[in-house]
């Protein structure tokens, strides 16, 4: 979330972008099970919704943002947990976690605050530690079906997006390997923020499906949003 202070992220911002995709949240527990994840830091927290979830499930997480409106609602939900700080300039020791997360953070940064933010993961990241990203999907079809109205272009604070190749790129030039771009995901869960929205309108048990396909199957590098993970 914010992470250039040149933009103006204010309460209202943050109101309009106040949830938890539980298929995120879900889909990054089966993934810090998967690799024994025990600590976490979410860059870019926003107001904590991610944090909140990932300590109640027993990891040690924290969360750091610069805005002084998301700081204000994240500290409150989760005391001596959030700090301010920048993705270029991250307000942690070196080698202090197991993952780093950073959700819808990447495309509000230049090409060059995201090579920055990248090397910073790196550093704070213990051996083998993983950083998983999401962020607008450059090459997705959608974007050349909707053209000036695709989503990534409705946020005036989105500086610069990026296709699969890109994100490996930027990944592997940086220090990590083993990138992927698809991961295991819950079911059963009702929200469906990953589907195009005229797609929403389906049955529950067909938004399941298609969620399920578009995060765990080929389908993945498809979708609007990239969710790509590399391992230091």
């Amino acid at each position: 979330m914010a992470q250039n202070q040149k933009l103006n992220y204010n309460q209202k911002y943050f109101e309009e972008r106040d949830h938890l995709d539980l298929h995120l949240a879900q889909s990054l527990k089966i993934l810090a099970d998967e690799k024994n994840v025990k600590s976490i830091l979410d860059v870019g927290c926003g107001t904590g919704r991610l944090v909140k979830f990932l300590n109640k499930n027993g990891y040690e997480t924290h969360g750091c943002d610069t805005s002084e409106e998301a700081l204000k609602i994240a500290q409150k939900a989760n005391p001596n947990k959030i700090k301010k700080g920048q993705a270029q300039k991250l307000p942690y020791l070196k080698n202090s976690f197991d993952m780093v997360t950073a959700i819808s953070v990447l495309e509000h940064l230049t090409k060059n605050e995201a090579k920055v933010f990248v090397l910073e993961s790196k550093r704070v990241l213990k051996k083998n530690g993983l950083l998983f990203i999401i962020t607008p999907n450059y090459s997705s079809p959608f974007r050349f079906l909707f053209d000036k109205r695709w989503f990534g272009y409705s946020d005036p604070t989105h500086l610069h997006f990026y296709t699969p190749k890109t994100l490996s790129l930027l990944l592997s030039q940086n220090g990590f390997g083993k990138i992927r771009f698809r991961f295991k995901t819950a079911y059963n869960v009702k929200f469906d923020w990953y589907l195009p929205s005229f797609c929403r309108r389906l049955p529950m048990p067909a938004k399941n499906i298609l969620n399920y396909l578009m995060i765990s199957s080929p389908l993945a590098t498809f979708r609007d949003s990239l969710w790509v993970c590399g391992q230091k």
